[in-house]
């Protein structure tokens, strides 16, 4: 488990965002606890605390799972097909209909399959990490995956880490944000008041 934390000035240290808080909660009280002190680079506190304890939870809280038993590249290119196969033979989206039919079967076949599974802001944060393009590829017996590049301080510098906030927060808007908000300003004023108020 890693946790971020700040000295305090008697001497305690304080956890930087909710996230780190509820790592904390783990622990018993009491428990002894080895703790290894790594000094972070000089990236800006604030902006961890405007990624971590802002943006992330904000989105996380906003963000309701739909499905997501059928990947969207998956339906996506299904359904390019079925659109090429009603034009090819004419049959008005027939073929269309019955892709879309035999995906919610295929989506109700790996339901059966599955437990049920509940929202998790550490999967969520890896999910939104490789969205906004910060990952590598790797190569398993099951393909190709995407796996999220450290976003910790000693993997990335200040410059870095703006652009990465950037690209997360227009994920998040993009397929979260977009029809709760007005407009982007808006949303990031909300996200600015969520750290006044102490996340």
């Amino acid at each position: 488990m890693e946790i971020m934390a700040v000295k305090a000035v008697d001497n305690s240290l304080r956890p930087v965002t909710s996230i780190d808080a509820d790592g904390l909660k783990k622990l018993n009280v009491g428990q002894p606890i080895k703790i290894k002190v790594t000094r972070q680079n000089p990236r800006s506190l604030p902006h961890h605390r405007l990624f971590f304890g802002g943006l992330l939870p904000f989105a996380f809280d906003y963000w309701q799972p739909t499905g997501g038993l059928i990947r969207s590249n998956e339906r996506d290119a299904v359904i390019w097909v079925a659109k090429k196969l009603d034009r090819l033979v004419n049959e008005q989206g027939v073929i269309v209909a019955a892709a879309k039919e035999a995906l919610d079967l295929l989506a109700k076949k790996r339901a059966e399959k599955i437990p049920d599974v509940q929202k998790d802001i550490n999967s969520f944060r890896r999910w939104l990490t490789i969205e906004a393009g910060y990952f590598d590829i790797r190569v398993t017996p099951s393909g190709i995956v995407k796996e999220p590049k450290s976003i910790s301080f000693a993997n990335m510098e200040q410059e870095e880490f703006n652009a990465f906030y950037v690209s997360c927060f227009n994920v998040c808007w993009n397929m979260i944000l977009y029809d709760k908000f007005s407009s982007k300003e808006e949303a990031q004023r909300a996200i600015d008041n969520l750290l006044s108020l102490g996340n």
